[in-house]
Formats: C-alpha cells, structure tokens, sequence
C-alpha cells in the first residue's frame, strides 16, 4: 500500500476527512487505477458499499457505509485480533474473498449479549 493512501485512511480514521472526501482523494492519488491495486478492486465510483448495521436491543446504534475500494484497503490495516465478537474472531479474509467474487447482500450476521443486552451486528455488501 502506498504512503499516500495509507496517510488519507489514518486522516479517516481520526475523523479529519470523511469518507466521500478520502475516496476522491484516493482516487486523485491515482487515477485512473484501482483502490486496492493488488487485489483487482473496482474503482472509486464502483457504486458498491460495505455497510456496517449495529443494533442495541432492536434500536439501530450505526449503520456506516463504506465504499468498496476503500473497505478492502481498511480492512487490510485493521489489526484481527481487534475483530472479536464473544470471543469469535470476525474472518476478515473472508470477507474480502466474497467481496473479490462479488458477493452482494448479508455476509455477517452476529448475534451477542453484553452486561444484559443484546447486540446485532450485521455486514452487507451492496
């Protein structure tokens, strides 16, 4: 992964550009190629997204929407052993296979308590 995408994730990730901003950046970068250029990723305006549904006790706590692009290079950086869920690691290898084969709809749907409540977690692809 170059310096230039890697600086414009971690300006995502403190919250100084979002996500619309990073992907015109990205594409800036390089355009004309792919996001993730190892893996054959669609480009920036691919119009496909990693959407990220967090419930509370049926009450909606986030729903992120990320585009592709930028979903399979975070997904890379992000450290698995932060990826837990009651113990079970989330399979980010996975994920980004059925995203390379062009999985569309539900690919995680996690159901966990914590101090009494129950969490739903869900990633889509679309």
């Amino acid at each position: 992964m170059s310096e230039e995408k890697r600086l414009i994730l971690e300006m995502v990730k403190e919250g100084k550009i979002s996500v619309e901003e990073a992907e015109k950046l990205l594409e800036k970068a390089n355009p004309g190629e792919p996001i993730d250029d190892t893996t054959g990723v669609k480009k920036p305006d691919s119009k496909k997204f990693l959407r990220v549904r967090v419930t509370e006790e049926d009450k909606i706590k986030a729903n992120i929407k990320i585009p592709i692009g930028l979903a399979k290079v975070g997904l890379k950086i992000i450290p698995k052993e932060k990826l837990t869920v009651n113990g079970e690691q989330i399979d980010l290898d996975e994920i980004l296979r059925m995203i390379k084969e062009g999985t569309e709809g539900e690919v995680v749907n996690i159901d966990a308590e914590d101090k009494g409540k129950n969490y739903k977690i869900n990633i889509f692809i679309d």
